[in-house]
């Protein structure tokens, strides 16, 4: 892992209070969100937290969640920066 990527997981973690981003289980992993988006997948906006039960389900239809989660990570990155 770079020192980049490690930086993206903690501020991630960070605008998201270290829980799920669907439903705040604080048991979770790093979800990256596009795969192989314009040739790197690690960088802000591409990475989410979500608990073992959403992240099995988001993988389980990409379709129909990505569009969500795109809308999520999006719409913290705004309100954390305005902070």
């Amino acid at each position: 892992m770079t020192i980049r990527e490690k930086e993206t997981y903690n501020k991630t973690l960070e605008m998201f209070n270290g829980v799920c981003a669907i439903c705040g289980n604080n048991q979770v992993a790093l979800h990256h969100i596009r795969y192989g988006a314009c040739g790197r997948k690690t960088y802000m906006g591409n990475v989410i937290p979500l608990c073992n039960y959403h992240h099995k389900l988001v993988h389980s239809n990409k379709k129909l969640y990505q569009p969500m989660l795109i809308k999520m990570i999006n719409e913290r990155i705004d309100k954390y920066e305005k902070l």
